[in-house]
């Protein structure tokens, strides 16, 4: 697979279900509204900022996502990047 343009291939990071006190039950509705942190897996040629192998934040709302071997992964423009490590 290869990213075209200004987008970018994200693996989003694992939300934890458990806190070191016991465990915390998220509701999947109140988590899809905040923002999301992962891993830039490929870039676009496009691209002029993002480097592959970078953690970024992005809003999960502007995402597309895509399952590749039961794996989500989600395709932003590079444009909806809020942050680049």
């Amino acid at each position: 697979m290869q990213t075209l343009g200004r987008y970018i291939l994200i693996k989003p990071d694992k939300l934890p279900e458990r806190t070191s006190t016991g465990i915390l039950l998220i509701p999947k509705n109140s988590t899809e509204m905040l923002p999301e942190w992962g891993t830039i897996i490929d870039v676009g040629p496009a691209c002029v900022q993002a480097k592959i192998g970078e953690r970024a934040i992005f809003p999960r709302k502007s995402a597309n996502v895509i399952v590749i071997d039961d794996e989500d992964f989600y395709i932003i423009p590079e444009h909806k990047l809020y942050y680049h490590e």
